[in-house]
């Protein structure tokens, strides 16, 4: 079993996001998180839902305790109180109620985790140095264990001589005789002058804690606070950002043209004759010919090859689907088009195939739900393979959810994801295009074999265009039984 543990979120959905990406990568089985999944941040809704959707366990922190009505705020400071205040108008009563559920502590065979101390949990102290760290030996037995709370990552161990030592966090291999404890930093807001978002990887296998730093949009998460309004002492992290102050090494240099003659350009002929340059042509053309005949077979073996490469590649337009405009429909209304069709072309669905000799897109008879498209696509080598639906008009802010559900075939390997792209207008009239706006792995297992894919997000400014895709290289047979695209409150 290999963990992803994470801690003190605090509703930065960008960090979160980013750390999500990089756990994708690391083979994860399961993803802990030890409390704080909101306060201070300015997403705690979008943090909660995805938390809930990621997330094996969750342990209770005490910005989670306030807001579900476990802990008093008496404790905290106002500013702190001001955005809690905040927090609780944003989180639905679901929501509520989820962290209400969620325990003090998360304990297995090995490790054991909260998201402050162990010897006094509801209260919340900070484990800071070793005196802190020495009184937690004696409160839990297992070897390793991990907290969150000081926005810190730490490592304090303590081996046969019994006295409690504080080390740099660094990659380690438990070993017996020793015991150790584990700040796992924070995702949301660092409070260790680094800007990344921290978090550890447990590999219980091979009794491995490796310590990851994950970099997220400063920038992105800067203008979400500012749209929310929850601007806080808590976020000063944001005053690291290693680029602010920092002067460009050169000065842009505009080009103007002289508004006198005297400053005009100078030196070198005003004109060239073109007819002293024909000798010299007579004979490079000469070697050109010569050259051009060795090469002659060459290019020849060359080009049929490249024309070999290049028509295995196919594009199968769409029949085009009538335009839908997102906001006309019931929120939660799926906006996409069934293919009506058993092959391409289908209907409102563009087919673009990476090798057209060695993939094959259907849609099948009787599996997957009526009222989503369902697609059935086997690749015997894998090259990049897409099937896009055609523009879905969409308004700036609007909250969306995609969500695709896949089978695959036992001897299915490679890689497929839901993603999206947004075309826009920027404030000054020119238009953008997010190719990548959302890339989405199937990173949910559920019953029968189904992995799924899903994420909400909100549409950015300008936005007036968005396209939906699966996309992916692989080699197998992958039912996507199927993908959606809806409209959603922003108050979920």
């Amino acid at each position: 079993m290999r963990y992803a543990i994470v801690s003190d979120l605090h509703g930065n959905w960008i960090a979160w996001r980013a750390v999500l990406r990089d756990i994708a990568t690391l083979g994860v089985d399961r993803i802990l998180c030890l409390g704080d999944v909101v306060g201070y941040g300015p997403q705690p809704a979008e943090v909660l839902e995805s938390v809930y959707e990621h997330v094996w366990k969750v342990a209770l922190g005490n910005h989670d305790a306030v807001v579900c009505g476990r802990l008093s705020d008496e404790a905290f400071h106002p500013d702190a109180r001001r955005v809690l205040e905040w927090t609780r108008r944003q989180i639905s009563p679901a929501g509520v109620q989820l962290m209400a559920s969620w325990p003090f502590q998360l304990v297995s065979k090995s490790f054991r985790c909260a998201h402050a101390c162990f010897y006094a949990s509801a209260r919340f102290f900070y484990i800071e140095r070793e005196e802190d760290a020495a009184l937690e030996w004696s409160s839990v037995p297992e070897p390793l264990l991990f907290v969150g709370h000081t926005h810190r990552p730490a490592l304090f161990v303590i081996g046969a001589s019994g006295t409690t030592h504080s080390l740099p966090p660094q990659d380690f291999v438990a070993t017996d005789g020793r015991r150790y404890l584990v700040n796992v930093g924070s995702v949301g807001i660092p409070r260790d002058g680094d800007v990344r978002a921290s978090y550890v990887i447990y590999d219980v296998p091979t009794s491995s804690v490796m310590f990851r730093k994950v970099p997220f949009d400063l920038d992105a998460f800067r203008d979400s606070v500012q749209r929310a309004g929850v601007d806080s002492p808590a976020l000063a992290f944001l005053g690291w950002d290693p680029l602010l102050g920092r002067r460009p090494l050169r000065e842009v240099v505009y080009f103007r043209p002289p508004d006198q003659a005297a400053a005009t350009a100078r030196g070198g002929a005003d004109v060239e004759d073109v007819d002293a340059w024909r000798g010299r042509a007579r004979r490079w053309r000469r070697v050109a010919l010569g050259t051009a005949a060795a090469l002659g077979g060459t290019l020849c073996i060359a080009g049929g090859f490249l024309w070999y490469t290049i028509t295995r590649a196919q594009t199968i337009p769409s029949r085009p689907a009538p335009e839908v405009l997102l906001s006309e429909l019931a929120e939660g209304a799926n906006v996409l088009p069934h293919p009506n069709a058993d092959r391409p072309p289908f209907f409102g669905w563009t087919v673009r195939y990476g090798d057209r000799r060695a993939q094959r897109v259907w849609v099948p008879d009787g599996v997957g739900s009526t009222q989503a498209p369902t697609f059935r696509i086997r690749s015997s080598r894998s090259e990049l393979m897409v099937i896009e639906s055609d523009p879905i008009r969409v308004q700036p802010r609007q909250r969306i959810t995609m969500e695709a559900v896949y089978r695959m075939s036992p001897d299915w390997t490679g890689t497929v994801a839901l993603a999206a792209s947004v075309k826009g207008t920027q404030p000054d009239g020119r238009e953008y295009v997010r190719q990548n706006f959302v890339v989405k792995e199937p990173s949910l297992v559920r019953r029968e074999g189904r992995r799924v894919a899903r994420e909400t997000v909100d549409l950015p400014a300008g936005a007036h265009t968005l396209r939906v895709r699966i996309e992916g290289r692989f080699c197998g047979e992958l039912l996507v039984e199927s993908v959606e695209l809806a409209r959603r409150s922003m108050r979920e």
